[in-house]
């Protein structure tokens, strides 16, 4: 199934750049407003937003607005707003891309934030599942995300080169997750 992007920006070079998402099989939404993209990905849930950290300042809880929408988040940013990116990243968005864009480095950014998309909606679906029933604690994300580590590197007898495919993510990934989540295998 075919990532659904929204792009939020009124930069022409970064909507040609993200063009390129469309021949890797993206299905691209583009909006010029930031109060108007945010009100889309409210009502759509992407799965990638990619957010200009140009727009005009919009409010503080963005980031964490565009999150409950289990999608994955990249921000774009030029060198006169990484400040603004790097504060996006802090709020939970995946991904920072900084200007001049790269369509390659673009579409490689979308990728691992689609797949944090994934692994967020996975744990909003368990959340809201066990939502009113008695007894049950709905589970976080790292544990959803560690259980899931140890299964693939448990079934493919600790080779992470096989695991990491499985999982789609990198080697480098898996072993910094190994690393972050202490896991003994």
């Amino acid at each position: 199934m075919a990532d659904r992007v929204l792009l939020v920006t009124t930069d022409e070079a970064l909507a040609r750049a993200a063009g390129a998402l469309v021949a890797v099989g993206a299905e691209l939404t583009h909006e010029r407003d930031g109060g108007i993209g945010l009100a889309v990905a409210e009502r759509a849930h992407p799965d990638v937003v990619v957010w200009d950290g140009e727009l005009p300042a919009a409010a503080e809880s963005t980031v964490a607005r565009l999150r409950a929408t289990g999608a994955g988040i990249v921000v774009v940013a030029g060198t006169t707003g990484l400040a603004a990116g790097v504060q996006a990243l802090r709020e939970g968005a995946e991904q920072l891309v900084v200007r001049p864009i790269d369509p390659d480095h673009l579409a490689a950014a979308v990728a691992r934030a689609a797949e944090a998309g994934r692994w967020r909606r996975a744990a909003l679906r368990l959340t809201s599942a066990g939502a009113g029933s008695e007894g049950h604690r709905a589970r976080t994300l790292a544990e959803v995300e560690r259980d899931q580590i140890e299964r693939s590197l448990r079934h493919h007898a600790g080779n992470r080169t096989r695991a990491a495919r499985e999982l789609g993510i990198s080697r480098a990934t898996l072993i910094n997750k190994i690393k972050s989540y202490a896991l003994d295998l």
